[in-house]
C-alpha cells in the first residue's frame, strides 16, 4: 500500500482504500461510457455516507493523492482534481 500521509495515520486507510477502489471499478472503469478519469469532489461525495466522519474533502483528497491507481491530472475550476484512474494498479 502506498506511503500514508501522517495527516491521516488515525484513519482507516485499508477500509477506505477498499471503498475507493471498489467504487470506481464499478462506476468508471466498468461504466460503459464513463472513461478512467474521476473528479476527487465527486468521488468524495459518492462515498460521503460510506467514509469516517472525520473525512473532510480536502483530507480525502490528500488521500486520493497517496494512492498508486489515481493519477493526479488536472485542477478543475471548483478547486477539485481530476485524476485519472490507472486501471493496471487497482488490480
Amino acid at each position: 500500500m502506498a506511503d500514508v500521509p501522517a495527516r491521516l495515520r488515525t484513519f482507516d486507510i485499508e477500509r477506505t482504500d477498499d471503498l475507493v477502489r471498489q467504487h470506481l471499478v464499478d462506476a468508471y472503469v466498468n461504466h460503459p461510457t464513463r472513461g478512467t478519469y474521476c473528479k476527487s469532489r465527486v468521488l468524495y461525495e459518492s462515498l460521503e455516507d460510506d467514509l469516517e466522519e472525520r473525512f473532510s474533502l480536502e483530507l480525502f483528497g490528500l488521500f486520493c493523492e497517496s494512492r498508486p491507481y489515481l493519477e493526479k491530472w488536472s485542477r478543475g475550476y471548483g478547486g477539485s482534481y481530476r485524476y485519472r484512474i490507472l486501471v493496471s494498479e487497482l488490480e
